[in-house]
């Protein structure tokens, strides 16, 4: 059982109960031996002159006399036995009452036995004329007698009282415990989640036990991170920001270099602008990381279509294609538009083709496609590009979207590949509602998906479709 819920809510609910049980049965019995106790010496000190008074009618006036005196309460039966141990009035004895005739007999004291149906007093005593009888006496059974020996219906009542009052209250006490550790736990995926601004709310740091202290620790923490966080991406866009200025500079320099360079140095100087350009994207993908991260720029909106714009991605990424034996080949595109950042959704839509085309095989395609789709009475544009390289190992796949992740760091290196593309196509579809997933083709090769929610409902295009 891994639910704390259910263990707190299940120890509760047997310690009540228990306790419950023991608290009704001692609290019954201590009473009852009081009871018990008072009623003995009561009955001991009145059933010899009962016993007395029956012997003198029935001496004086008869076996019809006798029953006509019937004993006032608390008693509830009569029996009254002659010298040959026999009921005056022919009726046949219960075994107990046979029973406490006998010893009341033999001992000449008061006998009292308790049973199912009350407590017997037996009694022997002499006549006026010097017979002996014996007199019993039944009271009705003591009320703790009456609780263990209910009907198995009553018995079912009670219990099920019990556990349905332990049930509820300790329903409730383990409510009230958990539910500020399920509200940390939801901050915590929050913040997992990239929520940086998830806190635990007010409810839970006013409750002044552990649990209060726990949450303000947390919130302390989660303050901290995001404090942390902000700090490294300022710092990230500020040294980008910084470094565009001498990377300029040295591009002057470079084209500076080349008018006096001689034959044996242009090879140098190419690869030298070869670095310098990547330099350059590099310092821009973090700049443009950084303000998706921040956020201080809010985004534009306006109505984009997404079949338009994935064509003419496509179109760019399959020319430089050719020149490497690759090709990026259009599927089905659907009639799609969206109100978003045309250049958020083009930088996205850009990095994962051109990620594919890097990655896939020689002589091979890169497979798009655009797609209406609905899902939860909601549609959606899915894109989809499959590449046809090696893959992605499993346990990467929720990882190549991390910054400067790299799935083989020399093959990663050796193209050029800087692993930020993924990063802000993550961000800018995450700024548009959407989500970004990877998974790898059962025939080879990795799938990337993004997913855009349409202003449409699915309703409604049925509609349109239907007219």
């Amino acid at each position: 059982m891994r639910s704390l819920f259910m263990k707190i809510f299940l120890w509760f609910w047997v310690a009540m109960v228990l306790v419950s049980a023991t608290l009704i049965f001692s609290v019954a019995e201590t009473q009852t031996t009081f009871a018990r106790a008072s009623e003995d010496r009561k009955d001991c000190a009145v059933t010899p002159l009962l016993a007395a008074n029956f012997a003198n009618v029935y001496e004086r006036q008869g076996a019809s006399a006798v029953y006509l005196r019937y004993p006032p309460p608390p008693y509830t039966s009569l029996y009254f036995l002659g010298e040959d141990g026999l009921e005056i009035s022919g009726r046949v004895l219960p075994p107990a009452v046979h029973e406490i005739a006998q010893r009341a007999k033999d001992s000449g004291q008061t006998q009292i036995t308790a049973t199912r149906e009350g407590r017997l007093l037996g009694q022997s005593v002499m006549g006026p004329s010097g017979r002996h009888y014996v007199l019993v006496l039944q009271t009705p059974a003591h009320p703790f007698a009456d609780f263990l020996y209910a009907r198995p219906v009553i018995q079912v009542m009670r219990i099920a009282a019990v556990l349905l009052v332990a049930g509820f209250v300790c329903f409730w006490l383990a409510h009230e415990i958990t539910a500020p550790v399920r509200r940390l736990s939801a901050v915590a995926r929050q913040l997992a989640g990239g929520n940086l601004a998830a806190r635990v709310g007010e409810g839970s740091i006013r409750r002044h036990d552990e649990i209060a202290d726990l949450a303000r620790d947390f919130n302390y923490m989660a303050a901290q991170v995001e404090s942390s966080m902000s700090d490294q991406r300022r710092l990230i866009g500020d040294i980008s920001h910084e470094l565009r200025s001498p990377l300029a500079r040295l591009g002057v320099a470079l084209g500076i270099a080349r008018r006096h360079a001689n034959a044996g140095s242009i090879a140098a100087l190419d690869r030298m602008q070869l670095e310098i350009e990547r330099l350059n994207e590099l310092i821009g993908n973090l700049l443009k990381l950084a303000r998706l991260e921040s956020g201080v720029e809010p985004m534009k909106r306006s109505p984009v279509n997404l079949d338009s714009l994935t064509r003419e991605v496509a179109e760019d990424a399959d020319f430089e294609a050719r020149n490497r034996n690759r090709r990026v080949r259009i599927g089905t595109v659907d009639a799609c538009s969206i109100e978003g950042s045309r250049e958020l959704l083009r930088s996205a839509i850009d990095n994962v083709i051109r990620n594919a085309v890097n990655y896939t095989a020689e002589g091979t395609e890169v497979e798009l496609s655009l797609e209406r789709v609905c899902d939860s009475s909601e549609e959606h544009a899915v894109i989809r590009v499959r590449d046809h390289g090696e893959g992605v190992p499993q346990q990467a796949l929720d990882k190549i979207f991390r910054p400067f992740y790299v799935v083989d760091e020399a093959r990663q290196r050796s193209a050029g590949r800087v692993g930020l593309g993924l990063t802000i196509t993550e961000r800018a579809v995450n700024l548009h509602g959407g989500q970004v997933k990877a998974e790898n083709s059962p025939s080879g090769g990795l799938v990337i998906e993004l997913r855009l929610p349409l202003q449409s409902r699915c309703e409604l295009v049925a509609q349109v479709r239907d007219m």
